[in-house]
């Protein structure tokens, strides 16, 4: 299927205010961009075109031809035309002297932006938005497929239910069974409350893997708590063992001293050594009580043979040899002492390490512990001691020879011991606190006991919950579905459409200092409502701001179909009246940007405008600001073929393409420069004359123009330039009129504000001179 080309779009205009006669041609484009100065009669055209949109909207417009027909006229009447080639898409025809207007729209829908719309729209009413919106627009096609959505995301959430609902059931009653029935869990534990299938298990996309400590242990562990005696039998501390009373040193010195053998006969020193205690007793007693009978057998010793028996005895004790025996033997009785020490420890440590491994199988925190029984240490302290005391007996009978005392590690051994005593007794302490707090152990358990049931449960129905994530997965996909057609399909209600829109080009232009109340369709600053009121609020560039944003929003009302959105026709007659340049770019950069999708969404996105689903709308842009029509035009608002100007020559009117950028200066200059060389003036000869004159001034002269007047004054007092006659703003914006400035003043002022351009900027004249003659 070939679409038809599409024709330039055509303007034609017969006395329309000071356009006597216009008949001409812009683009193709569906955006273009016209620039005309003060007085050239661009708000009388911009004005009919509100005339069709008001008509469009089913309204009168009563004083049409009063406010639009030239008096010029020599019949009365005057006519309007927008047409796209052949296909008219407005007229407007004119009856002066009955004030009437027939106007006529074709498959076209007007919206016009100018300062009739702000007028009647939004100062009338002190910049409050009106919310009487109660059209609604046709979007039969698209609710069908939204309810077929709507069903299908239905039918998936109800079998996620479904299959949910049936794990839920075996969850609560498992959950009832192992950790209530079995574990005997109390349903307050805060860990058992917070165990829910859908958040711990059916979001997860990985299976988990088993628990380090499974349930079934766990459960073992509190059947063993649960056996705890309620009267242990504790295991009792051991104390250290020391060898600190035992003079090592010393003895070490007894084995290597060399003693010589007594002189007392081997006999008497071999009955000595068989019975030593006894010996050694009885000659104590014959020295202490210096007796003259035997302490054994009653017998004179004084003047008998047993005397001199008794004296070998009392002389042998007396003797180097017996002293260093007797220490020998000293030192054998407290290591033999020890012996029996260690083995009294050793039996206690076994008697101790029964009770605790007997005690710990019931705490289940405990029963991997250790307690040492400390048999390596025994075994090599008992071997040292020994060896100590077999040296001992073999220097007894080797005085005369030194002896070498072996160090067999004993004092390591003994720290070892003690550091394992030591072990030992912290772990008696240990299993004491553990089984006095046997109820926060067992809660502990329980605790893990939901971790581990949570995870053992997730594990053992992997495939349902699989089942039930893709079941989710489903339930996704649709709902992003019919979001998606949500987002596409805005609401019917044309007064949410108006809310929304507005509430997005707010944004863009000011963030978040303005916002709308979609709600209650008021304006706010920020969060908050404005006290004094938006009229008294706002200033004046912000006003036109607001307006303009209000202006876009307001297309929706006046649709009825989405079809309609596609007969849009925007004008913009000078949107950026007050404003400053930073709102001017921001207008522009929307201009550019706008676009309106097939469903009416209306967005400033440039990367949704496709063409297709997104389409920039027709535009008609018309601006005496030669800032705004150079900002757009850099800015690539229009296309540079698309950039015009509106001329008036001779009682007729036309529009030329421009190929450069807007300098108002040299155009008014030369129109000034041809009225005063005998050109008739117009109703922009006023305008013109101001604007030059105060162009000179604050260029020239910026210390004696603050304002236009006060440059006029200087002129007189120290240039010596009288300016008798100045013209401003007469008709720029199509009001209405009763008499004329005769021209004889208007070229008079003209020649005057050349005098003032040949002072104090002569180059500037010379430029236009040639221009003019250049033709």
């Amino acid at each position: 299927m070939n679409t038809p080309p599409v024709s330039n779009l055509k303007l034609s205009a017969k006395y329309l205010g000071p356009v006597f006669s216009l008949d001409a041609e812009v683009t193709k484009r569906a955006q273009n961009l016209i620039f005309a100065r003060n007085g050239t009669g661009k708000s009388f055209l911009s004005r009919a075109l509100r005339y069709l949109d008001l008509h469009g909207q089913g309204l009168e417009i009563p004083n049409a031809a009063q406010y639009l027909v030239s008096d010029e006229s020599p019949d009365g009447k005057g006519e309007f035309s927008l047409c796209r080639g052949t296909t008219v898409l407005g007229t407007l025809q004119l009856e002066g002297h009955s004030n009437s207007a027939t106007p006529e729209v074709r498959d076209t829908i007007f919206h016009v932006f100018s300062d009739d719309f702000v007028q009647e729209e939004l100062r009338e009413r002190f910049f409050e938005i009106d919310g009487n919106i109660e059209n609604e627009i046709s979007v039969d096609s698209e609710n069908i497929k939204l309810e077929e959505a709507g069903i299908a995301l239905e039918q998936a959430r109800e079998e996620e239910n479904k299959a949910i609902e049936q794990i839920q059931t075996k969850f609560e009653q498992e959950k009832l069974d192992e950790l209530v029935g079995k574990a005997g869990i109390n349903k307050r534990l805060k860990e058992y409350r917070d165990l829910d299938l859908n958040n711990q298990a059916v979001h997860l996309t990985d299976k988990p893997r088993s628990p380090d400590k499974g349930f079934a242990i766990i459960l073992t562990d509190l059947d063993s708590l649960k056996a705890l005696p309620s009267e242990p039998t504790y295991p009792v501390q051991v104390n250290p063992f020391s060898i600190v009373d035992v003079d090592l040193s010393e003895l070490t010195s007894l084995i290597e001293k060399i003693t010589s053998p007594s002189s007392v006969s081997n006999e008497i020193k071999e009955k000595i050594e068989r019975h030593h205690q006894f010996y050694q007793t009885g000659t104590k007693i014959v020295q202490d009580e210096d007796r003259t009978t035997c302490p054994f057998c009653e017998q004179d010793i004084v003047y008998s043979n047993p005397e001199s028996v008794i004296y070998s005895y009392i002389a042998y004790f007396s003797d180097k040899e017996e002293r260093h025996k007797s220490n020998l033997r000293a030192f054998d009785g407290m290591l033999k002492g020890k012996q029996e020490e260690i083995h009294t420890i050793e039996q206690q440590i076994a008697r101790e390490k029964n009770r605790y491994d007997a005690l710990k199988r019931f705490v289940p925190s405990k029963k991997d512990s250790e307690f040492e029984n400390c048999e390596k240490q025994f075994e090599k302290i008992q071997q040292a001691i020994s060896s100590y005391r077999e040296t001992i007996k073999r220097k007894t009978h080797s005085l005369d020879t030194s002896i070498s005392l072996s160090d067999y590690h004993l004092s390591q051994n003994i720290v070892s011991l003690n550091n394992a005593i030591e072990n030992n007794n912290f772990l008696i302490a240990d299993l004491g606190v553990a089984v006095g707090r046997a109820d926060e152990e067992r809660r502990t358990l329980q605790r893990n006991a939901c971790f581990a049931f949570m995870d053992e449960f997730t594990i053992k129905y992997w495939t349902e919950l699989e089942s039930i994530q893709a079941l989710r997965n489903v339930v996704t996909q649709k709902a992003k579905e019919l979001s998606a057609l949500e987002s596409s399909s805005p609401s019917a209600d044309a007064k949410s459409r108006v809310a929304e829109t507005f509430q997005l080009l707010l944004r863009e232009l000011f963030g978040e200092k303005y916002l709308f109340d979609e709600e209650n369709f008021i304006l706010r600053r920020g969060q908050r409502k404005m006290v004094r009121g938006p009229y008294r609020t706002l200033s004046d560039g912000e006003k036109t701001a607001i307006a303009f944003c209000y202006f876009v929003a307001c297309v929706h009302r006046k649709e009825r179909a989405e079809s309609d959105y596609q007969k849009l026709f925007l004008v913009f007659d000078d949107p950026v009246t007050s404003m400053s340049y930073d709102y001017v770019f921001a207008i522009v950069q929307i201009l550019k940007h706008l676009s309106i999708s097939k469903k009416g969404r209306i967005s400033v996105n440039p990367s949704l405008i496709d063409g297709n689903t997104y389409v920039r709308p027709q535009l008609l842009i018309m601006t005496h600001s030669s800032y705004f029509f150079n900002v757009s035009l850099t800015n690539n608002a229009v296309d540079g073929s698309s950039a015009f100007a509106l001329y008036g020559e001779n009682n007729g009117h036309r529009i030329v393409k421009l190929d450069k950028f807007v300098a108002p200066f040299q155009q008014q200059l030369r129109d000034i420069y041809e009225v005063a060389n005998g050109k008739d003036p117009d109703h922009g000869t006023g305008n013109a004359i101001r604007s030059v004159l105060e162009a000179v001034g604050r260029f020239c002269r910026p210390d004696k123009s603050k304002q236009l007047g006060h440059f006029i004054e200087f002129l007189a007092g120290e240039a010596g330039i009288t300016i008798r006659s100045v013209m401003i703003n007469s008709l720029s914006h199509g009001s209405y009129y009763e008499e004329v400035p005769p021209p004889d003043d208007l070229r008079l002022a003209c020649q005057e504000t050349l005098d003032v351009v040949q002072k104090f900027a002569v180059g500037q004249l010379e430029i236009v001179r040639q221009i003019v003659d250049d033709g």
